[in-house]
């Protein structure tokens, strides 16, 4: 596991990128997923999802994608889809309450170099790395302060996770005249699997960040293949400790 120091670029995307690799189906028309309890399941791309019980999720929710929060016609959000959102529980009004989001993007919207596989292409895995940051940093998952990023093969398959960190003010309500600091963590950590990014991403406080670490676990199979557990993204728990 490698750990480097991701600084902000800006780039822009090819509309010609669209049309880049094998046929698969369009994001619109996979099917929905199904919420049991804690449990996130869709059978269709081979994925089983277990996150915090207490927390408050909506699956495959409707409507616009807007995970980029700035660019609404960019491709994160026109080539990606919601699979699951939640919260912390006992969210108070006007106060920040840590988010997660379970999502799936199409890479053939991204004129980058394909998902590394190999934990020995270190070259490859920090382009990745560092095109993933650019054309995510919109979003709640990258912070603007400091990112890192690191590349975990201690489970089968390939995981790139970015990781930052911020002090923002917990009161949102921009007409507050009182400020309360709260130091809060980013992750963004996608894995390739039936030719989509798989991407799981929370904006956490410390406390809630360590029960999404040790409470999430992200399993996936193949067609036709036993269910096996893929990744239970247990090297975070080491990741925010270094």
């Amino acid at each position: 596991m490698r750990n480097l120091l991701i600084s902000a670029t800006l780039i822009f995307f090819s509309l010609g990128a669209f049309g880049r690799g094998p046929s698969r189906p369009k994001l619109s028309e996979l099917p929905n997923g199904t919420l049991s309890g804690n449990i996130y399941t869709n059978d269709a791309l081979g994925l089983r999802f277990t996150f915090p019980s207490d927390w408050v999720a909506t699956a495959d929710p409707a409507g616009a994608v807007e995970i980029d929060y700035q660019n609404s016609l960019g491709p994160v959000n026109q080539c990606s889809r919601i699979l699951l959102s939640y919260h912390a529980p006992n969210k108070t009004e006007g106060k920040f309450n840590s988010i997660a989001i379970l999502f799936i993007t199409d890479p053939r919207c991204f004129p980058i170099a394909e998902f590394p596989h190999s934990p020995n292409d270190k070259n490859e895995i920090h382009k990745f790395a560092k095109s993933i940051f650019d054309y995510f940093s919109n979003t709640p998952y990258i912070s603007s302060h400091r990112t890192d990023f690191f590349e975990d093969h201690a489970n089968p398959g390939l995981t790139i996770m970015l990781t930052g960190e911020a002090n923002i003010n917990a009161v949102e309500d921009p007409r507050a005249t009182t400020k309360e600091p709260l130091h809060v963590n980013t992750l963004l950590g996608l894995k390739e699997s039936h030719g989509y990014w798989i991407a799981w991403g929370f904006l956490a406080d410390d406390r809630l960040k360590d029960v999404l670490i040790n409470k999430t676990i992200l399993e996936l199979w193949e067609e036709d293949a036993p269910k096996r557990k893929m990744n239970e993204f247990s090297s975070l728990r080491n990741v925010f400790r270094r």
